[in-house]
């Protein structure tokens, strides 16, 4: 069954796509849209938060009322609590005849605050004030009204590192985040690229008049192969594009590509595959063993373990298969058994591609990013590797983990309750996301577990 998801058209509505993460966030809405919860939905810019906050609304006992939507970061600081809260005939200058409000124009139905992170810190009380007491009061007027309104917020701001900055207030995030929905960026749901380019040129065709085109198997390995910084936005700016410039003929991807993405090709899930960054600039032999380790595995996994003859590993190192043997002796690399959980989850690819997912998810998570708000891009990476090799070895692989011991290294860092929880969240959305097997599911589930007495400090 095909599962929708992904912003097409600010006013299409429509929600595209196949992935378990998808699946995963729509049983979220299903769960909460008949509820009166105030949400709290993040994501990067172009995800799709709108559409999130538009299902809600339209699965719930309001969606007969009014959805009205607020771009925060676009009112004025002098007109925040006019739009908000409306006013009265002479309240201020300019104001020739009453107005009402975004809250009042709400009632019966839903708010969605967008971008609510942009809202100035000193006006943030008297929105607090309404989520609490759904009450308020019109500019230059005394009398208190009421609105039954359900409030839906979003944004792409870590509000927690806001909260910690002051610029965002500790009781209103409490307040917005009842029930916190986190919509991955398109590169984390990479499942979900083709289902929505064939939808939008579909789309772009019925608008056009225009025939259908199809994505040829090379322009499907460019797309995969970009990261997507703008997301689905971005995704459909780019085919629109490439459909208007290549008129009549053939789909000219390139004509809607970013130049990067186009020099990009071939090294799809570069992120989880790519090299070690040398700390100082070089490599030190211990490094550079290891990243000869990890080409020689690599190598020898392309070729399932077949080291000489056509196709073989020697072969396609340009080296001879004597030569080949040494070095696999030398550095003590043996084909894993196949019983282990490293071989049957798929080698290290896999693990690698388990390791970016569940370490992308943790680094955008508002609570479990400020392990690193201090680290640099390269420390960041470094981390990502040491964490590559540390769940191929204890999985089973034949990579050797050259990292500090990784239960005494997370003792100190103050790992809560909480953190836990939003970990476990993660790692059961990455399983999800890459359909791992029940039995994989479960084994991966229990060693995690068995972690958690030794690195999380319940005090």
């Amino acid at each position: 069954m095909t599962t929708k998801h992904a912003a097409i058209d600010s006013d299409a509505g429509e929600i595209v796509g196949v992935s378990q993460a998808l699946a995963g966030i729509l049983e979220q809405v299903r769960a909460v849209a008949t509820t009166g919860a105030t949400v709290l939905i993040f994501g990067e810019t172009g995800v799709g938060k709108e559409l999130i906050a538009r299902r809600i609304h339209d699965e719930s006992r309001r969606c007969r009322g009014p959805m009205i939507t607020v771009n925060c970061a676009s009112i004025p600081r002098d007109l925040f609590e006019s739009e908000f809260f409306g006013h009265v005939r002479g309240a201020f200058t300019g104001a020739t005849r009453d107005r009402v409000g975004r809250i009042e124009a709400a009632d019966g139905g839903t708010l969605f605050l967008d971008e609510v992170g942009e809202i100035p810190v000193e006006l943030q009380g008297k929105l607090l004030r309404t989520l609490q007491h759904l009450s308020f009061e019109r500019v230059g007027e005394d009398r208190t009204r009421q609105a039954d309104v359900r409030f839906i917020a979003a944004t792409n701001r870590n509000l927690p590192q806001e909260t910690s900055a002051g610029r965002f207030r500790l009781d209103l995030y409490y307040r917005l985040s009842v029930f916190p929905i986190e919509v991955p960026p398109l590169r984390a749901r990479s499942e979900d690229i083709t289902t929505l380019a064939h939808h939008i040129l579909s789309q772009l065709a019925a608008r056009s008049g225009r025939a259908e085109r199809g994505l040829s198997a090379a322009q499907v390995r460019h797309l995969h192969a970009y990261e997507w910084p703008g997301n689905v936005r971005e995704l459909k700016n780019v085919l629109e594009r490439a459909f208007i410039l290549s008129g009549d003929g053939p789909l000219r991807l390139d004509l809607g590509l970013p130049a990067s993405a186009l020099s990009s090709a071939g090294r799809a899930s570069t992120i989880p595959e790519r090299l070690p960054m040398p700390a100082q600039g070089f490599f030190t032999a211990s490094e550079f063993e290891q990243l000869e380790r990890q080409n020689l595995i690599g190598v020898l996994e392309a070729a399932h373990w077949k080291i000489s003859g056509q196709g073989g590993a020697a072969s396609l190192l340009g080296l001879k298969p004597s030569t080949l043997s040494s070095r696999l002796k030398v550095l003590n690399i043996q084909q894993p058994e196949p019983a282990s959980l490293y071989s049957r989850l798929g080698g290290h690819k896999a693990i690698a591609t388990f390791a970016h997912d569940i370490f992308g998810r943790v680094l955008a998570d508002p609570l479990l990013s400020r392990f690193w708000a201090h680290r640099s891009t390269i420390g960041i990476l470094r981390e990502e590797q040491l964490f590559i090799a540390y769940l191929s070895s204890v999985s089973g692989g034949p990579a050797k983990y050259p990292g500090r011991d990784m239960k005494s290294a997370h003792r100190g860092l103050g790992i809560s309750p909480a953190d836990w929880e939003a970990f476990r969240g993660h790692l059961r959305a990455t399983l999800e996301s890459l359909a791992v097997a029940p039995r994989e599911r479960q084994e991966i589930t229990d060693f995690a577990q068995g972690l958690r007495s030794e690195i999380v400090s319940d005090a």
